[in-house]
């Protein structure tokens, strides 16, 4: 299969961006543009979406990090199994969030510190062995974080009773629990600060955010998209699905690269991080709702192939995450035995790339600023 656009595809698209950068299409975009309100879009985003997605989100890292104490405070069977379910409503709550890497998250590098993946499981193994726990250095970064905690709790023995015996009467059992210890804080910690650099009584970046109300490269429409359009070419259709599938790796598969490897919810995860980039872009978290991405493009009045294409967008998106939730669990799995569900899952969300990539931003009037993908 490839992957890949075709050149003549490819070409298509090209043409395509070139006749919508004809003079009288660049008039009436940019007219329309300019006409637009966009303060009210970003009250709504920053409201109704992102600080109720970080109150969320640091509500959860605070269980996470209550019940990760608990456990190591006594290890047992009923203390594990409570920790994991706090460790997996975590981990999908974070999903939802993890796409915002704009403002504090992207000065905190909030992605990177919790999910940076596959995990080192070998110098975890072996800073256990030492005693020795640093995660401040960015080499750091893959033993630590979610894929870390999912090592810890699900990929260190056959059974539940076998991971408790090396958290009470293995060798390095109090090293164990400290490196858990210190990746629960860690992680609250990263969530403190991004979730305070949002909040008007500390931070306050959600003034500066609904202030920097432009289309250009600093202006917080600018982020957005950037933002949402890198983590959905790089981490839901590549990291998540394209990896473990083989894309990258001339049609091998790599199981062991798929998120959350160790506890097989890789497919969940996926549909929870794509569950909340539909929300974003309608202006929805959970029950709050107001104006996001989507309701821009229709007051721009924004076409694909003669129809809406806020709706285009909306229907790829909503297509994507049905491939994607459909996939036989687990996806490692998956991948070896029954490869073709989880291509075409990553066909669909190669086309809300595009979408998103060149239609949305070209309306929009946004550069894509970060460095393109080896091909889209």
């Amino acid at each position: 299969m490839n992957y890949n656009l075709s050149i003549s595809k490819y070409l298509l698209i090209m043409v395509a961006g070139i006749i919508c950068l004809l003079p009288s299409c660049v008039k009436d975009t940019k007219e329309k543009q300019e006409e637009v309100d966009r303060t009210p879009l970003l009250i709504s985003i920053a409201d109704n979406v992102i600080l109720p997605g970080y109150t969320e989100f640091h509500t959860a890292a605070f269980a996470l990090n209550q019940g990760v104490d608990a456990f190591v405070e006594n290890p047992d069977v009923e203390n594990l199994e409570e920790l994991r379910e706090r460790f997996v409503n975590a981990y999908k709550i974070w999903q939802r969030v993890a796409f915002f890497d704009f403002g504090p998250a992207f000065t905190f590098t909030l992605r990177a510190n919790l999910n940076t993946f596959p995990t080192d499981n070998f110098s975890i193994d072996n800073a256990i062995a030492s005693g020795t726990i640093d995660l401040d250095k960015i080499s750091a970064q893959n033993k630590k974080g979610f894929p870390a905690l999912d090592y810890l709790l699900y990929g260190i023995g056959e059974s539940s009773s076998d991971i408790i015996a090396l958290y009470t009467t293995a060798e390095n059992a109090e090293n164990r629990k400290a490196y858990l210890k210190a990746i629960s804080a860690d992680i609250l910690n990263k969530t403190d600060q991004v979730y305070n650099g949002w909040l008007p009584a500390e931070g306050n970046y959600r003034d500066t955010f609904i202030s920097k109300d432009g289309t250009d490269v600093g202006s917080s429409i600018g982020q957005m998209v950037n933002s949402l359009t890198q983590y959905i070419e790089s981490f839901t259709r590549d990291a998540k699905i394209g990896i473990p599938l083989g894309v990258r790796s001339q049609g091998v598969p790599i199981p062991r690269n798929a998120e959350a490897y160790y506890s097989s919810n890789s497919i969940a995860l996926a549909a929870d991080n794509l569950t909340g980039i539909i929300g974003f872009y309608q202006g929805e978290y959970g029950a709050n709702s107001g104006e996001g991405l989507y309701d821009y493009l229709k007051s721009l009045d924004a076409k694909h192939n003669g129809q809406s294409l806020a709706d285009a967008i909306l229907s790829q998106l909503q297509t994507a995450k049905s491939k994607v939730a459909a996939l036989p669990s687990p996806l490692t799995q998956t991948v070896m035995s029954n490869p073709q569900p989880v291509e075409e899952a990553y066909d669909e969300l190669q086309q809300s790339v595009i979408l998103l990539k060149v239609d949305m931003t070209s309306a929009l009037g946004v550069l894509i600023t970060y460095q393109d993908n080896d091909g889209d």
